[in-house]
């Protein structure tokens, strides 16, 4: 009797080990192509104008066992002009959800650079020198993704974008650019 008490821990030990599947981790290499829409200046002058960049991300893609669920730490970094040209590094959390069709979610806290015209966009002779000031970078967004080759998925994207800008004198005070940006996007998975 104990012999078979044996004999069944062992087999039920080995369908277990056997059944288990270990989480999957993939280098990512991706980019952001956008365009950008200026919302919501907190400044008398208007500092922003519709524009385009662009963002370079890489991470890590950790996919959940027994499930089409991905968790991908990052870093993206990325230029956008907007007749201010921002500058942003910024450390974020994507989660995807599919194999084929794959909407996701995307955040980032970080660093941003803006250098800017004081007079505003409206100032077409472009007399005063442009002044730069860093700050906070925050964005967020949503998109979907379609795996078209086993390493390859593209997409597009739809995301809220912040950064705050110091105050570079008592001229210019301290002011928060936002815009929402759409656009295209590109990962390689390693």
């Amino acid at each position: 009797m104990k012999r078979l008490h044996l004999v069944t821990g062992i087999a039920a030990l080995a369908a277990t080990i056997a059944g288990t599947r270990e989480a999957r981790a993939d280098f990512e290499l991706g980019g952001d192509f956008d365009v950008a829409l200026p919302i919501l200046q907190s400044t008398r002058l208007n500092y922003l104008a519709t524009g385009a960049g662009f963002d370079i991300r890489v991470g890590w893609r950790f996919r959940i066992p027994y499930q089409p669920l991905w968790i991908t730490p990052e870093l993206a970094a990325g230029y956008t002009d907007l007749s201010a040209n921002v500058v942003r590094v910024r450390p974020g959390l994507r989660i995807a959800f599919g194999n084929f069709v794959i909407p996701y979610a995307y955040a980032h806290l970080g660093f941003g650079w803006t250098s800017y015209d004081p007079l505003g966009v409206n100032d077409h002779v472009v007399t005063a020198s442009y002044v730069a000031s860093p700050g906070y970078a925050v964005d967020a967004g949503a998109g979907v993704d379609f795996a078209v080759l086993r390493r390859l998925t593209v997409g597009a994207h739809l995301g809220y974008n912040m950064v705050g800008v110091g105050e570079v004198s008592t001229a210019e005070p301290a002011f928060h650019a936002s815009w929402i940006n759409v656009g295209l996007n590109a990962a390689f998975h390693f």
